[in-house]
């Protein structure tokens, strides 16, 4: 399975076949990248359980037919989703099954950017960013935009703007294809809060207006949420409490509408 593929996959939902890759996939590998996105979907919808069953099934299947790219990007999604639910031990131990497998293979920067994520999520910034440059390093080029904006984050956190806007503006280059949308969205949402930061209010409101008709067309709710917080922000320094507020009660009903979508399905009363 391509990285391709999997960027898809994981990050938009989209299957393999808008592509048109998936006549190049045997019966396994649509297997597994069917079983993938229905994990990511089980993901996305807060069933976590659910998820987790389906990628234990979708790494025996990798592992029975010795594909060893396969049993990575499984691991990677495995280790990202008890990440992201708080499991930072599970995360830990997934990851470092990844690694070894991906070291030198087309998935080494992905490995590494989890694993740079993985050290955020601890709030170690610095082991966040040396994994974070051999992310960069590692890169064949079609995510080149994603090492970028998170090394642009983390100097962010690390009070160095300057390099942030650097490393942002670099990621905002490497995303004119329409499938880098997001990324394009991600930077430009950092480029707005930084020069919303630095007074340059116009130009911010711009950036962050652009970012959020990005995430509306791609329909990502958490982004659409961080953009409208972000607007939220960039009104009070402006000193619009009017549209401060505003923004922030469409940032709170998009959240709401997300917990509430995660939500498990009612049972069944018995009778």
């Amino acid at each position: 399975m391509t990285r391709t593929v999997l960027l898809l996959l994981v990050m938009s939902g989209t299957l393999y076949g808008c592509l048109g890759g998936a006549a190049r996939l045997t019966p396994g590998q649509q297997k597994l990248a069917v079983l993938q996105q229905r994990a990511q979907l089980q993901t996305d919808r807060g069933r976590q359980t659910e998820a987790e069953r389906l990628l234990q099934e979708a790494l025996r299947l990798a592992a029975s037919l010795d594909d060893r790219q396969g049993q990575v990007s499984v691991l990677l999604q495995q280790a990202r989703l008890a990440r992201q639910t708080g499991d930072l031990v599970a995360a830990d131990q997934v990851i470092a099954k990844a690694l070894p497998l991906a070291t030198g293979g087309p998935y080494h920067a992905d490995a590494a950017q989890e694993r740079a994520l993985l050290e955020l999520a601890r709030n170690d910034v610095a082991a966040a960013t040396r994994w974070a440059e051999i992310a960069r390093r590692e890169e064949q080029g079609e995510l080149i935009a994603s090492r970028l904006n998170l090394l642009a984050r983390l100097a962010l956190l690390q009070g160095d703007r300057e390099r942030a806007v650097q490393l942002a503006e670099e990621a905002l280059k490497k995303t004119t294809d329409d499938s880098l949308a997001a990324e394009r969205a991600n930077a430009l949402r950092m480029l707005g809060m930084i020069r919303g930061q630095q007074g340059r209010h116009d130009q911010a409101q711009q950036e962050l207006h652009q970012a959020l008709a990005l995430d509306k067309q791609l329909e990502l709710p958490a982004r659409i949420a961080a953009d409208l917080e972000a607007l939220a922000e960039l009104a009070g320094l402006r000193g619009d409490t009017a549209a401060q507020q505003e923004y922030q009660q469409r940032a709170t009903t998009v959240r709401d509408a997300i917990n509430d979508d995660k939500q498990p399905p009612p049972q069944p009363e018995t009778p």
